[in-house]
């Protein structure tokens, strides 16, 4: 199995983070000191970064830029050459406005919202189509600047998680199957109006419910506050040693169809059951179970929970495509090779010719 890089001693003082108005830190400094200001695992990305910086020979040419904005940046990035923005956290997958001066945009989510539908399930299609309208009139305004197709979409990594020392072999995990997250954060109507974050969540957890009362499994739901807050309560400490002792991690889409606890689940070994992802390159090839209605997931988990082979050989799948496509070293290549493609169309629109930093030898 594949490990992490190990924290190098990278320069990455060309790594900079948003931290609100036109105020910026390093990278680095950033990791050690506010490790999650952009509600993101900072450490996370430094590994990514760290690793880009030893596939690209001329890495400190560009500018990267990590922020939560999709509508400004910092004044002084305004006319920088060779830049490059990382957008943490815009579930609404709007384009950004800026992306126009930009060599390349990564986005975790990435930009694209499928219309993703639930079989017979009218109130949850009629909250999607809706939402799926909304999110695509936001693109609207900026037509000109999403065909210019330097946007790409990249994973979200982990979330305050404890870099893994171990993997318990999943026979041997305690927890049959959890979910730690939260239902909603926001009561429109007095609760007449639910979004599909909330009817998909609820509807799972009401399905699990049903299902574990005449089973002899080990079932650990845990409702938090919304994400930002989750952090301050108590049930957020203990989400790491439960996910290292779950054998099968439910996760139900948020806003967006992508979410944390689907990375975080293969980051820790577990078998994932999720909702339909957007067709990015990181989701072709996942081992996640797809479900498009919640009220199948009995019948799921129980042909999954007893065939302890099949169960084996699904956590080496999850640990596998950990290693392949979403640890940190996995999505430093894919952005080293998306900055290499932009390069000849870029540099043929530069006066100058210039080279933006990728390495043509690598």
């Amino acid at each position: 199995m594949n490990q992490e890089p190990s924290k190098i001693a990278a320069d990455l003082s060309n790594c900079l983070v948003c931290m609100g108005g036109n105020e910026t830190e390093a990278l680095p400094s950033v990791r050690d000191t506010l490790p999650f200001a952009l509600e993101c695992n900072i450490d996370y990305f430094t590994l990514v970064m760290e690793a880009l910086s030893t596939r690209m020979s001329t890495f400190d040419e560009l500018t990267f830029v990590f922020t939560r904005s999709v509508t400004e940046l910092p004044a002084r990035f305004n006319s920088t050459p060779n830049l490059v923005v990382f957008v943490m956290g815009d579930e609404w997958a709007r384009v950004p406005t800026y992306a126009n001066r930009c060599l390349a945009v990564y986005k975790a989510p990435g930009q694209h919202m499928n219309l993703a539908l639930h079989r017979r399930w009218w109130r949850f299609n009629a909250m999607a189509l809706l939402q799926y309208v909304r999110q695509q009139s936001k693109r609207i305004p900026h037509h000109s600047v999403d065909v210019k197709q330097n946007i790409f979409a990249i994973p979200y990594g982990y979330y305050r998680l404890p870099r893994r020392q171990h993997v318990t072999p999943i026979n041997q995990r305690a927890i049959d199957a959890s979910f730690t997250g939260s239902i909603d954060h926001k009561n429109v109507l007095g609760g007449l109006i639910k979004t599909n974050k909330v009817l998909s969540r609820e509807r799972m957890v009401s399905t699990v419910d049903q299902w574990k009362k005449d089973k002899p499994y080990s079932i650990d739901v845990k409702l938090s506050s919304y994400f930002p807050k989750a952090r301050d309560t108590p049930e957020f400490d203990d989400y790491p040693q439960i996910l290292m002792n779950t054998k099968i991690c439910l996760s139900p889409r948020g806003t967006h169809l992508e979410t944390y606890r689907l990375c975080e689940g293969m980051y820790y070994g577990c078998i994932v059951i999720a909702e339909q992802q957007p067709d990015h390159w990181f989701a072709e090839k996942s081992p996640a179970f797809i479900v498009n209605d919640w009220n199948s997931l009995p019948d799921l988990l129980d042909k999954l929970l007893t065939d302890p082979p099949l169960m084996t050989e699904l956590q080496q799948a999850s640990l596998d495509y950990w290693d392949s496509t979403l640890a940190p070293a996995a999505v430093a290549d894919y952005v080293f090779d998306s900055l290499k493609r932009l390069q000849p169309t870029q540099a043929a629109n530069d006066a100058n010719g210039r080279d933006f930093g990728i390495d043509k030898a690598a």
